[in-house]
């Protein structure tokens, strides 16, 4: 019986390796395609609700591929999110697309030390730790971007006004991020 992806023009392909996840297998093809293609595709993944367990799968397999990939971004129904290296950051912000909320998480590290401008709360120098201080539930400031500095690598997430467009918010997160 065919797969239902397959019924509207997407590849499927059987990989029976038991030691990668689904989306592992996903960014493997699309890294031999643009071996074939010879140039780099953005990687924006839907999803990430459901299992909590896929979904701190997905935040991990993200921040390891930051170390190979220049753009890889995580967008679910309500949120839009990247890893950010350590290092300063400046997010031009398009407050029609973006909701309010937007978060700082030190996930995979130890202790990140954070400072950041264009946010309701902002930090000076402050460590941000699972056992310490996480910037969760932060707000935009209406017409300001944002700036971050961060010792170490952190998950910046931003709540979306909707998701109604996926090319958009494409749009939106790639030409953004400097």
């Amino acid at each position: 019986m065919p797969h239902k992806y397959s019924k509207i023009g997407v590849p499927v392909i059987q990989d029976h390796d038991q030691y990668s996840t689904d989306l592992m297998k996903c960014v493997t093809a699309v890294e031999e395609k643009e071996r074939r293609d010879g140039r780099e595709y953005e990687i924006i993944l839907l999803g990430g609700s459901g299992r909590l367990d896929q979904t701190i799968h997905l935040l991990s397999y993200l921040h390891k591929l930051r170390k190979k990939r220049n753009k890889v971004f995580a967008i679910t129904d309500d949120n839009v999110g990247w890893v950010l290296d350590e290092g300063e950051h400046s997010i031009r912000i398009d407050h029609t697309s973006l909701g309010q909320t937007c978060g700082l998480l030190p996930v995979g590290v130890d202790e990140t030390i954070l400072s950041t401008s264009g946010l309701e709360w902002n930090l000076t120098d402050h460590p941000s730790s699972f056992d310490g201080l996480i910037s969760t539930s932060n707000h935009l400031v209406p017409g300001q971007d944002v700036w971050i500095k961060t010792s170490r690598p952190i998950w910046w997430t931003a709540e979306l006004k909707d998701l109604e467009t996926l090319e958009k918010h494409a749009k939106l997160v790639t030409n953004n991020v400097t």
